[in-house]
């Protein structure tokens, strides 16, 4: 076989390279153009034409990679979850449970406030009373993932003695969360209800502090009765 036969062009290469660079950042670009839309309008008030137009693209390239507008919401969704753990795994946890479950709710509260569109993606999943989400893989949503990393830090404060016995990490994720989200999703109706900047720095280090509490009150020897 002849040594042409076997030698690639290397023009043909870079050219198919950059093909696929360039379908891979169109692709990147509409689905930040639908995350937009999304946010601001809802699964139902979105367009396709107006994901088109703000990613700078026609219709029919938007179908040809995504293929429907649901299809395109659930990767949007996905893609905000991945994020969040994302983040979430590059936190460097202290060996001490106590402190890092102040880490965490430092972190989770700070998410939440630079990030406004992921916990407004979540609402609009909750209105369709997660239907879409159901399809994700759990996998790639990597709940084992997060799970295993508060079941450590309960396992360590048992093991150390500054725990209570029989935690659960639901339970705990649900009391930082939940306490975050509340603080960053209705920052606007509190806020005006209570007349106060709930965004406002000293009040946020306030909300925070408040939170560890909360947490910590939890892990520790809060004694509530059942029923």
């Amino acid at each position: 076989m002849s040594t042409e036969a076997n030698t690639r062009d290397p023009g043909s290469e870079t050219a198919a390279l950059s093909h696929r660079e360039r379908s891979e950042a169109t692709r990147a670009r509409i689905l930040e153009a639908a995350r937009s839309q999304f946010v601001a309008n809802g699964l139902e008030g979105t367009r396709m034409e107006a994901i088109a137009t703000e990613a700078g693209v026609n219709k029919a390239l938007v179908y040809r990679h995504f293929g429907s507008r649901e299809q395109l919401y659930r990767d949007v969704l996905n893609a905000a979850y991945a994020r969040m753990r994302e983040s979430e795994s590059e936190l460097t946890l202290s060996a001490d449970p106590i402190a890092a479950i102040e880490q965490i709710v430092c972190f989770t509260l700070s998410y939440y406030v630079e990030n406004p569109e992921f916990l407004i993606l979540v609402g609009i999943e909750n209105l369709h009373q997660g239907e879409h989400l159901k399809t994700l893989d759990r996998r790639s949503l990597r709940v084992p993932d997060l799970i295993d990393r508060y079941r450590g830090i309960i396992e360590d404060g048992e093991r150390k003695g500054v725990f209570r016995k029989g935690l659960d990490p639901v339970d705990l994720y649900t009391v930082v969360s939940a306490q975050c989200w509340y603080a960053v999703a209705t920052s606007y109706t509190f806020g005006f209800t209570f007349d106060v900047d709930v965004l406002d720095a000293k009040t946020l280090e306030a909300r925070k502090a408040l939170i560890k509490r909360v947490a910590l009150g939890y892990v520790r020897d809060l004694d509530i009765a059942d029923g």
